[in-house]
């Protein structure tokens, strides 16, 4: 009896061990979830480094219709970087300000809208975007999300804006699906002005 009690013990650990395992495996796969407190989380977190480079299709610049690397292309610059999974009047509106935010700066700065949307008819919408606002500055890119897994973006976010220089996380803003607004993005490109500024 002794042994069979033993050997049940063993089991129940052997069991309490795998599902451990499995838990945490399952959990480092799934998208950032949000953080304790209920406080919504997309991308990487104020102070961390960049979690690697990605190369989107530009849709403008010098680089258009090629898939080039953003952080190589702005190095240490100033950069503020948004996420966003499709076009629409909120963002062309961020798209805008952040242009006329980019130009005012007094040193290189970059600015840059990647769209997780790859489809043909977003990318129609994009390069209408670019001619329409005379892009210089800002970069449209598109890029499949599942090239962005190590940026744990929410599946729940609608825009993630990453404000950054040297590599390193300054502030992060991120915004649920129908929380990004005009308002917002008047927000942000006030914000991404006086980043510029104190650069």
């Amino acid at each position: 009896m002794r042994l069979i009690s033993i050997l049940l013990v063993l089991i129940g650990i052997g069991v309490g061990v795998a599902t451990a395992y499995i838990a945490a495996n399952h959990a480092s796969d799934e998208s950032t979830p949000d953080l304790p407190g209920g406080e919504f989380a997309s991308g990487p977190r104020v102070g961390s480094k960049l979690p690697g480079t990605f190369e989107p299709l530009n849709i403008n610049g010098p680089d258009a219709g090629t898939e080039q690397c953003i952080i190589c292309k702005y190095l240490n610059s100033p950069v503020v970087m948004v996420f966003a999974r499709q076009p629409g009047p909120a963002i062309a509106d961020l798209v805008a300000k952040l242009e006329q935010a980019a130009q005012g700066a007094k040193r290189s700065v970059g600015a840059c809208v990647v769209f997780t949307d790859t489809n043909d008819s977003t990318q129609t919408q994009l390069k209408k975007l670019a001619d329409q606002k005379s892009l210089r500055q800002v970069v449209l890119g598109v890029i499949n999300v599942n090239q962005l897994k190590s940026y744990k973006l929410h599946p729940d976010a609608e825009c993630t804006v990453i404000f950054y220089d040297k590599q390193i996380v300054r502030a992060n803003r991120t915004f649920k699906t129908g929380e990004f607004t005009l308002s917002a993005a008047d927000e942000i490109a006030k914000d991404a002005g006086q980043y510029y500024a104190a650069q």
